[in-house]
């Protein structure tokens, strides 16, 4: 059921029944607050996402029966809000979304589809929908427009679906405000070259406290992203063989399957050596405490990452890096050292080895060079250039 809705200092605020309401606080969690007589007051605090905007007002709906009042209708009962789809949408597809998809899709809707929510489904068209991207793409990234696009278009393909219109206006409406992803204005990849990275990690392991120098170079000689670095856990490490399962990554404190699922991937020997040496203090450290270890870098955010990648930049005396741009250093080194574009793919683990030849293919267009001579102008066995006759 649909509830009567006023713009409230916070945001939206829901009236369920006489004295019952549902409206964000100011640090935007859902609360259901009763207001019994003149003067009293109860609240009660159900988070910030959009489930526990359902929750609170389903909660809202079980006092107004039990103190025996009529629950506000809708005074348009056929208006379908675009903020009602949000809610129909989410509810049904959220069982396959992994939290961090989850999460990334309430911090669009909060932050970006505001406007949006209280029109009537019928008037969220193609030209309003155009006019919010165009807006957005004013103040954020072109990587961030494409995705509140995908939200805009999955919102309207789950509403056909339900049969509620035939019409996506998000539909074909991207490359008509993006160009190409070729073309886009994206943060390029910034890796060392082999010389810096040698300073860089001289540096790290100078100046950092542990364990920091051995994260980054993790992150430089393995490809791996910041969160699955940072997720990584002594049972998985194959020091015979070398080779690690890269099977969890974390984000803001939360673990679960990496972005591109998990892969095996070979390491050096060196770094094997320091991993197991880690482990090995690691081992001790908890015995000591009494607990058994499991994740190699417990306690330790991606925030606190980079200011330790920035530390590390300073120190050497090299432009500030990002972290991710060690997992851009790594395929660049190996690319540019002739390793086969399929090798590194599954090291990183892309979907496709056009994906890893689309991001790193213009850092190496000199890796051919070594040979072309030879293939250009190919010798004779007695030592002699072969001679062109004119006419053949």
């Amino acid at each position: 059921m649909g509830y009567p809705q006023k713009e409230g200092k916070y945001g939206y605020i829901y009236q369920i029944a006489s004295g019952i309401t549902v409206a964000p606080d100011d640090y935007g969690t859902w609360m259901l607050i009763i207001r019994p007589g003149p003067g009293q007051k109860k609240k009660r605090a159900f988070g910030k996402t959009e489930e526990d905007r359902r929750r609170a007002i389903k909660a809202a709906e079980l006092v107004a029966v039990r103190m025996g009042l009529n629950l506000e209708k809708q005074a348009d009962t056929e208006t379908r809000t675009f903020e009602m789809l949000i809610g129909e949408w989410y509810s049904l597809n959220e069982q396959r979304w992994q939290p961090g998809t989850k999460e990334r899709y309430q911090c669009i809707i909060r932050e970006f589809l505001r406007p949006l929510h209280n029109l009537p489904m019928e008037q969220v068209d193609r030209t309003r929908v155009k006019r919010l991207l165009v807006d957005l793409l004013k103040i954020r990234s072109a990587n961030t427009v494409a995705v509140v696009h995908a939200v805009i278009s999955g919102i309207f393909s789950e509403a056909i679906d339900l049969g509620y219109t035939e019409i996506n206006p998000a539909y074909g409406l991207l490359k008509k405000i993006l160009p190409p992803k070729n073309k886009r204005n994206l943060t390029e990849p910034d890796p060392f070259n082999r010389e810096d990275l040698g300073k860089f990690l001289e540096a790290a392991w100078a100046k950092l406290p542990e364990p920091f120098p051995l994260i980054v170079e993790v992150m430089a000689m393995s490809g791996m992203r910041l969160g699955e670095a940072l997720a990584m856990c002594w049972e998985n490490l194959d020091s015979r063989n070398c080779q690690y399962n890269v099977a969890e990554t974390t984000r803001h404190g939360r673990f679960g399957p990496p972005k591109s699922g998990k892969r095996h991937i070979d390491l050096d020997a060196t770094l094997v050596g320091k991993l197991d040496t880690h482990i090995k203090k690691l081992r001790k450290d908890c015995m000591a405490a009494g607990v058994l270890p499991h994740y190699l870098f417990p306690g330790i955010t991606q925030r606190v990452v980079q200011t330790a990648m920035r530390r590390g930049c300073m120190a050497a005396r090299l432009r500030t890096r990002s972290p991710h741009d060690l997992r851009h250093t790594y395929a660049t080194i190996l690319l540019m050292a002739h390793i086969s574009p399929a090798y590194v793919q599954k090291q990183l683990g892309h979907h496709s080895i056009s994906m890893t030849v689309d991001i790193y293919g213009h850092w190496v267009s000199g890796e051919g060079r070594e040979r072309l001579d030879q293939a250009l102008r190919p010798k004779a066995n007695t030592g002699n250039p072969i001679t062109l006759v004119q006419g053949q």
